[in-house]
């Protein structure tokens, strides 16, 4: 496993800790479940984006299911 030093400023620091206490979590598993959640939706943004940059090539039938589809890939992203 990959290690890494991150700064942060003091009170970032402080709420990253009162979360991770929160959470009961270490810190360490804190901040490596939010920089997975992060990229995660910084995926899903970018997928999106690209699908509503196209111009239309579905049905309207077709394109409802296709949302229904991304909603529900949306949805399992993040139940984990």
């Amino acid at each position: 496993m990959a290690q890494m030093t991150v700064r942060l400023d003091d009170r970032l620091a402080e709420t990253a800790k009162a979360e991770a206490a929160a959470a009961g979590k270490n810190l360490s598993d804190w901040v490596r479940d939010a920089i997975a959640y992060q990229a995660r939706l910084a995926t899903a943004l970018r997928a999106r984006a690209e699908e509503d940059a196209r111009g239309s090539l579905y049905t309207p039938e077709q394109e409802d299911a296709l949302m229904a589809e991304r909603q529900r890939r949306a949805v399992a992203a993040f139940d984990r």
